[in-house]
């Protein structure tokens, strides 16, 4: 990383966190735990697009953090973190772009780097869980969204930001019974939407129901739910907008800036083999960039303990 005593953190090209922007991870002067990836896609969004330009201003807002963190006593500097550029989409083009994600994390896992990934929309997540499947078999899932993203379709269409985990159990790539739900909140359609949830396997947790529960009642609940390797998926819109106001389908009544730090610092000891975070559309941020700049403080929580896997792998 750019040490930011010697050159101020507005200069030079913003790479996320400063670090090495590394395109070619074989590269024999590379030996990379985790790696950023952006993936700049949001042609499956249902409302407002935007978040194809989240990783760029994530990236951006990521200069301004420093690697120690006194809280859990945690250097990122004692780990190497590479920026691995952005998938190269195919903007119009949905399916394309999914065998594009899939081939570049599947290439990231093939140099045992794992993937800290900044969206783009929630559609996004579906190939790079098929290529964690292709790698783990079916791995376990810890979703913080304020909605479910299991609709079967929409407009007739089997592919976008609300279909994600329907396709995932559909194709065998998450083990509903491993995995967990937590901040759903907001107006369904009818009924049948709550008994769809229910049965689709993935224990899930109400906003309501997770304010009961306290953010270490969440921890035990993930602890005790997953198995194995597992993938964390935050969706900004988890928290609130009056914190996180730069998303495509804001919903009040979510999760605080302090309480989303907190319930990532819970995946702590969980095998994790991967982590993304979507939904970040800068077009509706605040003038000081509220969502970017939380955006890239969970980004650098989850990266850290990307670093730290391998500790906890054998646990």
């Amino acid at each position: 990383m750019i040490d930011s005593q010697e050159v101020p953190r507005f200069a030079g090209v913003a790479s996320f966190m400063r670090a090495s922007h590394v395109h070619d991870l074989s590269d024999t002067d590379t030996d990379a735990d985790a790696a950023f990836l952006g993936i700049p896609f949001d042609d499956a969004t249902t409302y407002r697009p935007g978040a194809r330009f989240g990783p760029r201003t994530i990236r951006e807002a990521s200069t301004l953090l420093k690697p120690s963190n006194p809280v859990t006593g945690t250097n990122l500097q004692e780990y190497a973190l590479v920026d691995h550029d952005d998938v190269p989409v195919v903007p119009g083009y949905i399916e394309d772009t999914f065998e594009a994600i899939q081939e570049r994390v599947a290439y990231v896992l093939d140099h045992d780097v794992l993937p800290a990934i900044a969206g783009g929309d929630h559609s996004t997540t579906l190939p790079v869980l098929r290529a964690l499947a292709d790698e783990h078999g079916p791995v376990s899932l810890v979703q913080f969204d304020a909605h479910s993203d299991l609709w079967t379709e929409y407009f007739g269409k089997s592919h976008n930001h609300g279909t994600t985990f329907h396709t995932a159990i559909e194709e065998g790539l998450i083990d509903p019974e491993t995995s967990i739900r937590i901040g759903d909140r907001g107006g369904l359609y009818g009924p049948q939407d709550v008994e769809r949830f229910e049965a689709s396997g993935i224990e899930y947790y109400t906003i309501e129901e997770a304010v009961e529960a306290g953010i270490e009642g969440l921890g035990a609940a993930i602890h005790d739910r997953v198995e194995g390797p597992t993938f964390a998926t935050i969706d900004v819109d988890a928290i609130d907008p009056a914190y996180a106001p730069g998303t495509g389908t804001p919903m009040p009544g979510g999760f605080t800036s302090r309480e989303i730090l907190r319930l990532t610092r819970e995946l702590h000891g969980v095998d994790l083999v991967g982590f993304d975070l979507v939904e970040v559309a800068p077009p509706y941020d605040d003038q000081s960039g509220t969502t970017a700049t939380l955006a890239a403080n969970v980004m650098f929580e989850v990266s850290v303990r990307l670093s730290m896997a391998e500790q906890f792998s054998s646990m």
